[in-house]
């Protein structure tokens, strides 16, 4: 899923930016965190820039669709922005747990219907592979609503 690619890039970017002493936050779910919140307001931007792709993906189930993506686009950027914000971490981490069970169809829907999107993503095992991890992604998103229990350290 592309999603855990750019969380761990962003991830390695914070992490590295902590190292040379660039980067204030020196714990590894602080930063795991803010790189979430960077990918999902990213990919929530997608949803404005391409808008075409997700539409391809929409199940013809649903009303508005456009509207739909729009909207979801939204949340994931204004959630993005919630996890990054240490006040409103929790919160937002709930609500886009809560938009990722509302997506979860659609992704479904690519998977049953073999939907081409093109590249990789044209691959019935990629297709299928995404469900699971989109559980995967609800509980690391979920993570972030956890009181911290450690002090776990960058440098």
């Amino acid at each position: 899923m592309t999603v855990f690619f750019l969380i761990f890039i962003f991830w390695g970017l914070l992490f590295g930016a902590a190292k040379f002493g660039l980067n204030p936050i020196k714990t590894v779910k602080d930063n795991a965190r803010i790189a979430t919140g960077l990918t999902f307001i990213f990919t929530g931007t997608t949803h404005f820039l391409m808008p075409g792709k997700f539409m391809e993906m929409m199940p013809p189930f649903i009303p508005a669709p456009h509207l739909m993506i729009y909207a979801s686009g939204i949340f994931e950027i204004m959630g993005g922005i919630g996890l990054i914000v240490p006040a409103t971490k929790r919160p937002a981490a709930y609500g886009l747990a809560a938009l990722l069970i509302a997506v979860f169809p659609a992704n479904i829907y690519v998977a049953l219907s073999n939907v081409q999107l093109g590249g990789f993503m044209n691959y019935s095992f990629y297709q299928w592979l995404r469900l699971p991890l989109q559980i995967v992604l609800i509980g690391w998103t979920l993570w972030f609503a956890s009181k911290r229990t450690t002090k776990e350290q960058i440098i």
